[in-house]
């Protein structure tokens, strides 16, 4: 087959312009290699606002949560429910006072899983020493480790709920796992 020099030449502007397109150095289109500007002082204030105005509605509405924490890179998190809350009236609570979020900007926090599996293999030690049957989880299996964990441990029990929250203290968990 014999292309016509034209069709090369028509061939090299066009790739040329896709290039160009996407090489752009301009600080206001993104690139792939790019990595995420941290929240400004005004974004964290206007998030803390949001935050703080979401919060106050659904203390007004009857759901006792405690006030968001910012982190030291400007991340607000959101309030934690304080036990007792009505989880029914939740659901409408919400969005009565979801318009106060509008605009919210939510940052993720990176969880270094290799410290998360070292702590639940420590309440597994810590319980297998206390006579429970229970195996070690890794990073592949942790989803599925603790749905079964949670079966494993007779909740209902005073001794394994008061051995379940010593291994997690121990663990530097503060028996929170449940």
């Amino acid at each position: 087959m014999k292309y016509k020099p034209i069709t090369f030449i028509a061939m090299a502007v066009i790739s040329i312009l896709i290039l160009a397109a996407c090489g752009s150095d301009s600080p206001d289109v993104p690139s792939l290699g790019a990595t995420p500007t941290p929240v400004t002082a005004e974004e964290a204030l206007d998030n803390e606002a949001r935050m703080m105005a979401f919060t106050q509605c659904l203390r007004e509405q009857g759901i006792e949560v405690r006030d968001p924490v910012v982190d030291s890179e400007g991340n607000v998190d959101k309030p934690e429910f304080i036990e007792g809350y009505d989880k029914e009236a939740l659901g409408a609570t919400w969005e009565a006072c979801a318009e106060h979020l509008e605009g919210f900007t939510f940052e993720r926090k990176r969880v270094d899983m290799s410290e998360v599996v070292d702590q639940w293999v420590a309440i597994a030690t810590c319980l297998r020493d206390k006579g429970y049957d229970v195996d070690d989880p890794t990073a592949e299996t942790l989803g599925q480790w603790l749905g079964d964990f949670k079966e494993r441990i007779d909740w209902k029990d005073p001794a394994a709920v008061a051995d379940y929250e010593e291994c997690s203290g121990d663990a530097g968990m503060g028996g929170t796992g449940k």
